[in-house]
């Protein structure tokens, strides 16, 4: 919903509506009024729609003016800049500060463009050149939060945490659809084929994954979940696969939305999903000592068919303190400030936060929205994932660990130290608290360059045509020639628009 990031956000809709509320009321709308400043929940989801669209947005706008404030649409005449830049091995590529500076989610890139929100809390999405980082085209949103895009079939995709689904035309950046769908909208959508899919919290209580065409928002299936996912759905041969915040696992048929299998499995990360076998990292409680509770975390092979776990000892088995609910460091305050930038003084019941600090240690919007946890990559017979500040590689068929390369951070700043990796070629890429972008060699770890962009990187990169884009904490996108044209493939979070790699 449309909010002032200095009130509260139940007052603000109150206040951005009450005038036309005020006009078009007719007798026996009070209990409609009610619903639209916010006073009280609709009664279904269809109310709630149908309410925004009637309400808070206007038809289809061309252009808005930001001087002049509200609307959505594309911005004429935006002033943000690229600027050249080289890194401190000799790199070269460009930079782009977004305004209001807020942290950036994995920039997708597609047909030589690069898109990106600007970050929690912000209104307005951006498409760049990717040989220069001019500016394509920029749209402002009609509410807050724009999560990571993904490109598909010549549409860009995203949600804003505040309630709406926009899909855009990629190449020129007007509307084709949006569709309002809940508060707060905590992952992003994912797409394959036709479709696209997207979770959002209804007015029944629950989670719902719902199923839509990508060209016209037509609602194909709708399932039930018990809360909001981890990251995104994913996408693979026919099927849907998502975790969610408390850890169970679920796999339904993409095109009639069938459930096939849930499972309660602790899962901390989106799953990964190989062949016959779907992986996730997976929670694991110890008893420590005068009763305190340990967090330890492993990967969890599953079997696509049933669900069942494969491996009776979890791989990459470890330590995982950073599962431990997260309220002193720099980077839990830095996330109550962001929520409460938006108007969560407290998250609301809907966001099902108490299920994300139980299972993931997070206990924020902000939080949730950024959060990636251990996600493995699975390539061959090789698991890649990043637990902490140590990255393994781990034969899944053996369960052996291949390799294992601990990460020397600096500045303990919270968090997780490393982004989930992006495998572009035969390399893997990272990103780091420290502001190291980071590559090594899948088959044995040998670390081939890094570079210091000097700011917080949380989300993975995305690897193509030789150059790797990442978004920072601070609202900086870099674009670095990294000299090496099998840097390729991996154009988006997830590394495609179904979130699994290279296969849709």
């Amino acid at each position: 919903m449309v909010r002032n990031r200095l009130i509260p956000r139940t007052l603000a809709l109150a206040l951005g509506v009450a005038f036309c509320v005020g006009l078009a009321l007719l007798p026996g709308d009070d209990a409609r009024a009610d619903v639209i400043a916010g006073l009280v929940e609709p009664e279904s989801q269809e109310l709630a729609e149908q309410m925004y669209v009637d309400e808070m947005l206007p038809a289809s706008p061309a252009q808005v003016s930001l001087e002049e404030g509200g609307g959505e649409g594309l911005v004429p005449d935006a002033a943000v800049k690229a600027e050249p830049y080289e890194t401190d091995n000799g790199f070269k590529g460009w930079k782009v500060h977004v305004p209001d500076g807020k942290p950036l989610a994995t920039p997708a890139v597609a047909d030589g463009i690069v898109y990106v929100g600007g970050g929690f809390g912000t209104y307005d999405f951006y498409a760049f050149d990717a040989d220069d980082g001019d500016l394509v085209w920029q749209y402002h949103v009609g509410d807050d939060g724009p999560t990571a895009a993904i490109v598909h079939r010549g549409r860009v995709a995203f949600n804003t945490e505040s309630c709406i689904l926009y899909v855009l035309d990629a190449e020129k950046g007007n509307k084709i659809w949006s569709q309002w769908l809940g508060d707060p909208l905590m992952a992003q959508p994912a797409a394959a084929g036709d479709k696209i899919y997207i979770t959002y919290p209804g007015g029944d209580g629950r989670h719902h994954l719902t199923c839509r065409m990508l060209e016209n928002g037509g609602e194909v299936w709708n399932q039930p979940l018990v809360g909001e996912v981890i990251t995104a759905p994913v996408i693979n041969g026919g099927s849907v696969f998502c975790s969610t915040l408390e850890g169970t696992v679920y796999h339904f048929d993409a095109d009639d939305g069938e459930l096939k299998w849930k499972d309660q499995k602790l899962a901390t990360s989106a799953p990964w999903v190989a062949g016959d076998e779907v992986y996730v990292s997976k929670r694991v409680e110890v008893a420590g000592e005068e009763g305190a509770v340990e967090q330890y975390e492993g990967i969890a092979g599953l079997g696509r068919g049933s669900g069942g776990q494969i491996n009776e000892e979890l791989y990459a088995y470890g330590k995982a303190d950073y599962l431990a609910h997260d309220t002193e460091s720099e980077y839990a305050a830095e996330q109550l400030e962001l929520d409460a930038s938006v108007g969560f003084g407290a998250a609301p019941p809907a966001a099902k936060l108490g299920q994300a600090t139980g299972n993931l240690g997070v206990g924020t919007v902000s939080g949730v929205w950024a959060y990636q946890g251990s996600r493995p990559v699975v390539k061959g017979n090789r698991s890649y994932n990043a637990m902490g500040d140590a990255v393994r590689a781990v034969d899944v068929e053996s369960g052996e660990v291949v390799w294992e390369k601990e990460y020397e951070q600096g500045e303990a700043r919270g968090g997780r130290a490393l982004t989930p990796p992006s495998l572009a070629g035969d390399d893997l890429y990272f990103g780091s608290t420290d502001g190291d972008v980071i590559c090594v060699r899948s088959g044995d770890g040998k670390e081939l360059w890094r570079f210091n962009v000097g700011e917080p990187i949380r989300f993975q990169p995305a690897v193509v045509g030789g150059k790797v884009f990442v978004g920072t904490d601070y609202g900086n996108i870099f674009c670095v020639d990294v000299q090496d044209r099998s840097a390729d493939g991996w154009a988006m979070w997830g590394g495609n628009a179904a979130h699994n790699g290279w296969e849709e």
